[in-house]
């Protein structure tokens, strides 16, 4: 098959020039720097600060650390946590609440006008940046900053986007300070996840790769188990359609089951649903009994109509290793199938030409 020769090829130059498989590859190490960056980061007179919320301001790869923040450590959080896309921050937002704005470049116009709309209530804040304005933002009004190095693409600096919210939380009292030493096992799952999701491993026992090519010519429908994995979900359809340049779909257990389930029961809509759609749900084996069912349930639903269903499990013990286990599966997988559609992974021209168009709107 044409598909399994390209992605057991010896390498993939050719059509991944800017190298996003290296950055790929070197997320575990990432995950470590960015763990050592947060803890020695100065955080100025916010320790010690009592806070009653908090809300993290970002967009797209720099605002996925915060999703998983939210979805992950909701149990742990001490006080409501809310993740904005916007370009502006929610009315309750005042002097006792903590805001983290998160932009890779530093110049992700939504993410400074919230930076502004913190300062103005006076709200407690931290950035989070490689630099451009919010860190020469951040240095003038002598606001926190985290900086981590730049030089990759937004979707690929998730360790240095997620890593330093968990740490800056449990360095100001949000969530228990133990959780810190749970990055240490997170980044060891992810260099077994590595080892078996690499390029030189054949598609035969690589599972990404196999996901990939079942993935290929077809729609990926992505659900998640429940909570953090439905997140994890909307990270996998993200990276599909930035790395491979495609159209996917995400959902998440229960909430699915009271809508999306019903679009598999059609029969005079959208017709042979099987010629062109695969599913992959992210699975736990701690989920609970009840969505252990829904999730059987929907399988058999789903798979009556001739659609076939995949699962990948999460490993660790951890809830972080957990999260970032499913994660780091899907980046393989996105990679490998822009390899398999020829597709560079690495520029995103689409977006870059829609803000160059924006730019031209006083």
């Amino acid at each position: 098959m044409a598909t399994h020769a390209v992605l057991d090829a010896t390498s993939f130059r050719s059509v991944d020039p800017q190298d996003m498989l290296g950055a790929i590859l070197g997320l575990p190490e990432q995950v470590d720097e960015a763990k050592e960056i947060a803890l020695k980061a100065d955080l100025g007179s916010l320790e010690g600060r009592t806070f009653s919320s908090l809300v993290i301001a970002g967009m797209g790869g720099s605002a996925i650390g915060g999703d998983l923040l939210r979805a992950g450590y909701e149990t742990f959080l001490t006080v409501p946590t809310l993740v904005v896309r916007d370009y502006h921050l929610p009315g309750f937002v005042n002097d006792a609440t903590l805001v983290f704005a998160a932009s890779n470049s530093g110049n992700t116009e939504e993410t400074l006008a919230c930076y502004e709309a913190a300062l103005k209530e006076r709200a407690g804040v931290v950035a989070f940046t490689t630099g451009g304005q919010l860190a020469q933002r951040a240095a003038g009004d002598k606001v926190p900053c985290v900086i981590f190095p730049g030089g990759l693409q937004p979707r690929a600096a998730l360790g240095y986007s997620f890593i330093p919210l968990v740490v800056t939380c449990a360095r100001l009292g949000l969530m228990p300070a133990v959780l810190v030493d749970e990055i240490d096992e997170a980044s060891a799952v992810l260099r077994a996840v590595r080892n078996e999701c690499a390029p030189d491993v054949p598609l035969d026992t690589n599972p990404a790769k196999k996901l990939a090519e079942r993935f290929k010519g077809r729609l990926p429908v992505i659900y998640g188990s429940q909570a953090e994995r439905g997140v994890v979900a909307y990270r996998w359809k993200t990276q599909i359609n930035e790395n491979a340049k495609a159209y996917a779909i995400a959902n998440v257990f229960p909430e699915l089951n009271h809508n999306e389930t019903v679009g598999w029961s059609g029969e005079h809509g959208q017709a042979e649903p099987e010629s062109r759609l695969t599913v992959v749900v992210l699975r736990d084996d701690r989920e609970p009994s009840h969505i252990r069912k829904r999730v059987e349930l929907t399988r058999q639903l789903i798979e009556r109509r001739g659609v076939a269903v995949d699962e990948v499990w999460s490993r660790g013990e951890s809830i972080l290793a957990r999260m970032l286990s499913l994660v780091y599966v899907g980046d393989f997988v996105s990679y490998y199938l822009a390899i398999a559609y020829g597709e560079d992974p690495t520029p995103v021209r689409v977006i870059d030409w829609l803000k160059a168009e924006l730019k031209k709107t006083p």
